[in-house]
């Protein structure tokens, strides 16, 4: 047994269990929305010492985005008060129309640890094994569509993960759901994906939070990223 995110050799006294997603986004809901939550080991650095400063972000994200859902008015109600207990919060809120509304800013870097974090802990649960450090990890995200090469990219990548391909969901799909597949390569230069990852180039993960957050995460291995 291994930590899912770093990969360092556990004892079932030393695992952590790291809840993939992480159990705030099922909190507010009913029973029947947090039926089998998918956990992964973890090490107590990773567990505790790596992301639990931050992980909140989403939930707060999510909290905020909401409009008019009744399953998320606690929701909202918990990142309100979680971003404002928060020494910066003069710095992510902003006034607008007049004080008639306001705006809040997120971390993307935060964010983006967590949604690395999430696609780490569903390979894992797929492979039954931490994803090799020869493959770089990054997301493309809602906003990133305004860089012409990353919306090109984003296309290609969601065409190939959306082929054939049906959801996989945690607890419940509204709240999360995902695909992961890998890329190995084939032949006329295509790729397919399959259990035998030994071969693999790449992998492809899009996740959908509450139907608000919907990342792609890319991971490439460095030999081909060296190639470009």
């Amino acid at each position: 047994m291994n930590c899912y995110n770093c990969g360092i050799e556990l004892t079932d006294e030393t695992n952590h269990v790291e809840h993939i997603p992480a159990k705030n986004l099922f909190k507010t809901y009913p029973p029947e929305y947090k039926k089998e939550l998918l956990t992964v080991p973890a090490c107590y650095d990773c567990n505790i010492g790596l992301y639990s400063k931050i992980d909140q972000e989403i939930r707060d994200a999510i909290g905020i985005l909401n409009e008019n859902d009744d399953l998320k008015e606690e929701m909202t109600a918990k990142a309100v008060r979680s971003i404002m207990r928060k020494s910066n919060w003069k710095e992510r809120v902003f006034s607008i129309e007049g004080g008639k509304s306001f705006e809040i800013s997120f971390s993307y870097n935060d964010i983006e640890k967590l949604h690395i974090k999430n696609f780490k802990g569903l390979f894992y649960s797929k492979y039954g094994k931490s994803i090799s450090e020869e493959y770089q990890i990054r997301t493309i995200a809602e906003g990133d569509e305004e860089n012409e090469k990353l919306q090109k990219v984003k296309g290609y990548f969601r065409e190939y993960i959306d082929y054939e391909t049906d959801w996989s969901n945690i607890g419940h799909p509204t709240v999360f759901q995902y695909k992961i597949k890998a890329m190995i390569p084939g032949e006329n230069d295509m790729f397919y994906d399959g259990e035998n990852i030994e071969d693999a180039i790449g992998f492809v993960c899009t996740m959908e939070y509450h139907g608000l957050l919907k990342p792609l995460v890319i991971a490439q291995s460095n030999e081909i990223i060296n190639k470009k």
